[in-house]
């Protein structure tokens, strides 16, 4: 398993859920430092019976 963090956005948009390799470091005007480089994008998967949910960041690119 490698560290990471769930990079949340806001200000009222809806964005798809990114996993980001490492710490998070902060910058003064921005929240976090975030290259798009280094995000990876999440799916998740919802069992119908219980609820659980297994989320998974696969390297790839993201959707135009």
């Amino acid at each position: 398993m490698e560290p990471g963090y769930m990079a949340d956005h806001g200000y009222g948009g809806v964005f798809p859920q990114a996993w980001i390799a490492g710490r998070p470091e902060w910058s003064r005007w921005t929240g976090l430092k975030v290259k798009r480089a280094d995000k990876m994008p999440v799916t998740t998967y919802r069992c119908p019976a219980c609820g659980r949910l297994d989320a998974f960041a696969w390297p790839g690119t993201w959707p135009a």
